[in-house]
This record gives structure tokens, C-alpha cells and sequence, in this order.
């Protein structure tokens, strides 16, 4: 083989217009030292690609390259913001030999994939990997200076800033509840899940309970509240409830295709605490092809096809039965198909209110 060609694998792969992952990702795992690195180079990228927030795959794959494959490749990254994207070249030692680089590569790309799991979040295996992370010096740093730099980064690279809980992990952190305190959106929500990994110290108790006042204040000032008040639920501390209705069912029970759908979600606990949607098939009928016909959220209406207008959400009932009138069907659903905060008697009392036969004050 001579010098600077690639495999006749990987040559032919990145030929064709769709590759085979299978054999790319073996043509990776086996390039030799003598190959090009830009076409190598641009063959592992092709497990990178711009709109996949996940790196898995190249995490996975790409451990073997060779010394000059992986300089190609963080040359082609130098530019990518994306949080993960730079935690690996801030992991990764270009200054030493091809061996401390090789082993620099595998150590970041090992990271990302223990930043990448799929286990429970307060899962024995998720805090392993997330403690083996905040013990490891270099890659400690790199995730600090990545959540310094970058606004919008995992929850899981912040938990690891709140295991360490040392001052420069504390110093990163800071900004991100800064942000959330200030937006009290659903950030807020997702930092307050730190507490599950977090250390016990005295600074970290501080912010998790500053978080959770704000938290306690939104909730209570919730619109969901007023609704459960107005509903007669009296003065609940937590009011929420969903519910997925289906209409204008076509076929049979072994291959059944709906043509409305309806979705509704109200959620005391949640920034954004109305969602009402409807959506119909298009008028060729195609399964897939749903369009959205009716779309109200706690700032407004925000699309009304059928004509219906806004909605008090006292009177969501009446607008899904007129919904159903205009779109010609029926709604379905069963009182196991409301999820709900609340028990017994009320749950009845809920489900009865949402099929129309318990109006508020009756």
C-alpha cells in the first residue's frame, strides 16, 4: 500500500451516496498509520454530523485512529461550539507525543461517552460515571471551562461540576442559575435535578435552596391553581392532569389509524402550564400527514383553523366539543387515559368534568 491511501473499504464507503455504518465504523477501527488523514479524517466525521446532538456514535468509534487522523480531525473541529464538541478538544494534549495524544483521544472520547447514557438519573451506574468524571483532573477542567464558555450545556456535565463542588466548578456554575432564576423557566426545573448528585456543602445547599424558593413561588402563582380552584378542587398544592383523545377511528383492531387527535395538558409544577392542541389529517387523508387545527398555550392562542377562538380554560370541554362538531367526529378517551395529581372522588370528578358532565359550580 502506498504511503497516504486510504483502505479500499473506507475509499469505496465514501463513494456511496448512502454509506454502510456497519463497514465504516470497522474501516475506522482499522486504518493504518501510512493513511490520509484528511479522507480519513472526513470518513470518521461522517458519525459527527451537524445536526445530531448526540456523540455516541463517534465517541464509540472512533477510539483507534491514528495520531494524524486525529489532529485532522480536531482541525475540522476547531470552529464546532458545540459543548461537547469542545469539551473534547479541550481534553485532548496536541502538544505531546502521537502516543499521549492517542491516549489524550481515548480518555476525552470516553467522556463523552460517559456523559452519554441512558441510564435512570439517579441510577447507581449514572453516578459512577459521573463521579469517575469529577475525579479525573483533566477532564474536571475541560468540563469547567466548557459550562464557563457555553450557555446551553447537559445537565449531566453540570452535575459533574456539583459532585466535585469545588470553587471553580461552583465559579462555572453560578452563571447557569443566575439565568434560570432570573428566566424561571423550565432551566429551573432541570438545575433543581442537580440535588440528586450534588455534594452536601454549605454553598451548594445555599443555591439549591434559593432555587427552590423561586421554584415554590412559581408554582404558587401558577394559573393551574386558579383553574383547580374554579373546578372545585379546592387549594391544592400541586394541580396537573393530561389527557390524549383520539376521533374518527378507520379500520379494524389488529391495524387501527386515527384522523383527530387531542392533546391537553395542564401542570402547576411546569412554566409552561396550558398546552390544548388539536390536529386532523390533511384533506388527502394520508396516515402521517397530521396538521395542526387548533393550538392554545398560557400566552394565547396561537393557531385557530377551525375558527373557534380563544378559550377560557373553564370551558376547554365546550371547545373540544366544538371541535369535534366542525371536524365531523367524535372524541375517545376512557378515564384511565387522564393522568392527574388527583385521587379518588376528584379524579372522578375530573374525568367527568372533561366529557362535559360536570360543569364548573354543579
Amino acid at each position: 500500500m502506498s504511503r497516504r491511501r486510504a483502505p479500499e473499504d473506507l475509499s469505496a464507503l465514501l463513494g456511496e451516496p448512502k454509506p454502510d455504518w456497519e463497514r465504516l465504523t470497522q474501516a475506522l477501527k482499522k486504518l493504518q498509520e501510512d493513511v490520509d488523514p484528511a479522507l480519513a479524517a472526513g470518513a470518521a466525521l461522517h458519525l459527527l454530523p451537524e445536526d445530531r446532538s448526540s456523540l455516541w456514535a463517534f465517541g464509540r468509534h472512533c477510539q483507534q485512529l491514528p495520531a494524524p487522523v486525529i489532529r485532522a480531525v480536531l482541525e475540522r473541529l476547531a470552529d464546532d461550539l458545540r459543548p461537547g464538541v469542545f469539551f473534547l478538544r479541550e481534553s485532548v494534549d496536541l502538544e505531546g507525543s502521537d502516543e499521549a495524544l492517542r491516549e489524550s483521544w481515548r480518555m476525552a472520547l470516553q467522556g463523552l461517552l460517559d456523559l452519554d447514557v441512558t441510564y435512570g438519573w439517579g441510577s447507581r451506574q449514572r453516578k459512577a460515571k459521573l463521579q469517575g468524571l469529577a475525579a479525573n483532573p483533566v477532564l474536571l477542567q475541560s468540563l469547567q471551562t466548557v459550562v464557563v464558555a457555553s450557555e446551553e450545556v447537559s445537565r449531566d456535565m453540570l452535575a459533574v461540576l456539583t459532585i466535585d463542588a469545588s470553587e471553580a466548578s461552583l465559579d462555572a456554575l453560578i452563571p447557569h442559575v443566575e439565568r434560570a432564576v432570573q428566566r424561571q423557566g423550565w432551566e429551573l426545573d432541570r438545575l433543581e435535578d442537580l440535588r440528586t448528585h450534588a455534594r452536601s456543602t454549605p454553598a451548594l445547599e445555599a443555591l439549591f435552596e434559593r432555587m427552590e424558593a423561586v421554584l415554590q413561588a412559581r408554582r404558587a402563582r401558577s394559573p393551574a391553581l386558579e383553574l383547580a380552584r374554579a373546578l372545585g378542587f379546592g387549594e391544592p398544592g400541586v394541580f396537573w392532569f393530561k389527557l390524549y383523545a383520539t376521533g374518527g377511528e378507520e379500520g379494524d383492531e389488529r391495524s387501527m389509524t386515527y384522523r383527530h387527535h387531542c392533546h391537553l395538558s395542564v401542570d402547576s409544577r411546569a412554566p409552561d402550564w396550558l398546552s390544548f392542541s388539536m390536529s386532523s389529517w390533511d384533506s388527502d387523508g394520508e396516515p402521517g400527514g397530521n396538521v395542526p387545527v387548533y393550538d392554545l398555550d398560557g400566552t394565547g392562542l396561537q393557531n385557530d383553523t377551525l375558527g373557534l377562538g380563544a378559550c377560557e380554560p373553564t370551558r376547554i370541554p365546550e371547545w373540544m366539543a366544538r371541535a369535534a362538531e366542525r371536524l365531523r367526529t367524535e372524541w375517545h378517551f376512557e378515564q384511565r387515559a387522564v393522568m392527574t395529581s388527583l385521587r379518588g372522588r376528584q379524579r372522578t370528578r375530573l374525568f367527568e368534568w372533561l366529557t362535559g358532565r360536570n360543569p364548573p359550580g354543579k
